[in-house]
């Protein structure tokens, strides 16, 4: 079985750490890097936007280009959501000159690849 390459890069690489402080907005920051030979277009979300925001939630990155996504917990709540949380880092190629919800509209079958990093209380 020949591995997979990864055409994108995440760092951090398999969580998300947020404090166990509930009722308090907190922001982190997720940094993605396109390792490929060719534009990339990439899309983040998350397993509750009532308790998360993605700034920005979609783009292109270009060839090695590094991008920083402010990830946010919105606060508010009254204790540490209990159900596993996450997030979910989707690519594709992007053709020349497109824009990233062109290629995602003229894109058949499941993304290229995809990073999951989990949410951590701490």
């Amino acid at each position: 079985m020949t591995e997979k390459k990864q055409f994108i890069a995440t760092e951090p690489s398999d969580k998300i750490q947020f404090l166990s402080d509930p009722r308090e907005e907190q922001k982190t920051i997720l940094k993605i890097t396109n390792q490929s030979e060719m534009k990339q277009a990439f899309k983040v979300k998350c397993t509750r936007n009532d308790l998360f925001r993605i700034k920005p939630s979609t783009g292109i990155l270009d060839y090695n280009q590094t991008l920083t996504v402010i990830l946010v917990y919105r606060g508010g709540q009254e204790t540490v959501p209990i159900d596993r949380q996450h997030f979910g880092v989707y690519h594709i190629p992007a053709p020349e000159n497109c824009t990233c919800e062109g290629a995602w509209a003229e894109h058949y079958g499941p993304p290229q690849g995809e990073h999951k990093l989990r949410v951590v209380w701490n």
